[in-house]
């Protein structure tokens, strides 16, 4: 906007508006126009006439909170671009048809495979919190069965584990007299 001295300031579309540091030095803002969708930066002068067009559409307020926002946003996406960037021979070579996504040990539904819970025992982190989550359970908490539970400190594989739990939920029965498996 080099000549806003020879444009009608009212006639431009405000679509967004932001602090663009931390020192509240300078704006940052979004317009259309005749040349279409315009992205400009200037020094924070609350005299200047680009700036008052802006506090008609933005408060303080809004060009604060907008700086916040954007913030999260790009610390998000940097994040994301993080994993990307750990992911990349991984993403190149499904991109260019050298994996197969069939075996994959997860799926895009969220639904969870057998191999996705075998492959809970092939990490250790995983296996011991998922050890910790079933003794948290009121029935393995509140039986008295040593063996059982001994068991299933031992066990090696998630699948022996959940069997040895499958073990205690199919003798069971809740106060009705039905069987919780």
């Amino acid at each position: 906007m080099e000549n806003w001295l020879n444009i009608d300031l009212s006639e431009i579309k405000m679509t967004h508006a932001m602090f663009a540091d931390a020192s509240k030095n300078l704006l940052r803002y979004e317009y259309e126009d005749e040349g279409g969708h315009k992205i400009e930066h200037i020094e924070w002068v609350p005299d200047h006439p680009i700036v008052k067009r802006i506090l008609e559409d933005f408060t303080i307020e809004d060009l604060e909170r907008n700086y916040v926002v954007w913030n999260k946003v790009e610390s998000h996406t940097a994040e994301q671009f993080g994993i990307f960037q750990e992911n990349f021979d991984d993403i190149m070579d499904y991109i260019q048809g050298k994996a197969d996504p069939s075996t994959s040990t997860s799926t895009s539904t969220g639904e969870i495979t057998l191999k996705d819970i075998q492959m809970i025992g092939n990490d250790q982190e995983s296996f011991f919190k998922l050890k910790l989550e079933i003794f948290e359970l009121p029935e393995v908490k509140n039986s008295g069965n040593r063996e059982w539970k001994a068991s299933m400190r031992k066990a090696t594989t998630t699948l022996e584990l959940l069997a040895l739990l499958y073990e205690a939920y199919s003798t069971l029965e809740n106060e009705a007299g039905e069987r919780l498996d």
